[in-house]
């Protein structure tokens, strides 16, 4: 969490001061003009991304998120893409926003239960779409920069949001491949122990 806070400060602080040094010269604003709207541009995406992920989380049905749809499923290329990008390593330093939906998508807490695995299969899906929303509309900042922080300013925040939405979306996909097979497993268990 503190890496992923790093990015998210020192991003803003380096186009701050690339601003200052190579564009404040050309167009004469003042320092705190740059500065203010530097760190608007940040609060701009992150205030982007949070009405995209209370739309998507609040506003479309559960049906279309839960462990039934597969069309949320990440295929094993793309897992094993993840794998080579190293993502065992670095999972645990990525921001984990749970608190906001009251589950923490950390670490499995009951995973032995299978109505657990499913609310945990739910979040990610749900997740996984906020962040994309998120990531994507974020480069609306761009329309409300003048046109001479358009490219310098807004345009950097917005990759850099896009960069650290990306890593919390490969994370849930990584984490839902593993859950479905979590909950075949148990689901096959539950069955047996039915029989018996």
């Amino acid at each position: 969490m503190v890496l992923y806070m790093i990015g998210i400060i020192g991003g803003d602080i380096l186009i701050c001061i690339f601003n200052l040094i190579f564009n404040r010269p050309i167009y004469g604003y003042s320092i705190w003009y740059g500065i203010i709207a530097s760190v608007l541009a940040a609060v701009g995406v992150i205030a982007i991304d949070g009405i995209c992920a209370t739309i998507v989380r609040r506003c479309l049905p559960e049906k279309w998120f839960d462990y039934t749809v597969d069309f949320h499923d990440p295929s094993k290329k793309e897992c094993r893409f993840y794998e080579k990008l190293g993502i065992k390593k670095w999972k645990d330093y990525v921001l984990e926003l749970g608190m906001f939906t009251n589950f923490s998508k950390k670490s499995v807490q009951n995973p032995n239960d299978v109505a657990y695995i499913e609310r945990f299969i739910l979040e990610n899906n749900y997740g996984v779409w906020c962040h994309n929303t998120g990531a994507v509309l974020g480069f609306l900042l761009i329309l409300f920069y003048p046109s001479y922080l358009k490219w310098s300013m807004a345009l950097p925040a917005c990759i850099i949001n896009f960069i650290l939405s990306s890593l919390p979306t490969m994370i849930l996909r990584y984490n839902t491949n593993r859950l479905r097979r979590t909950r075949a497993v148990l689901v096959k268990k539950q069955a047996r122990q039915n029989h018996e």
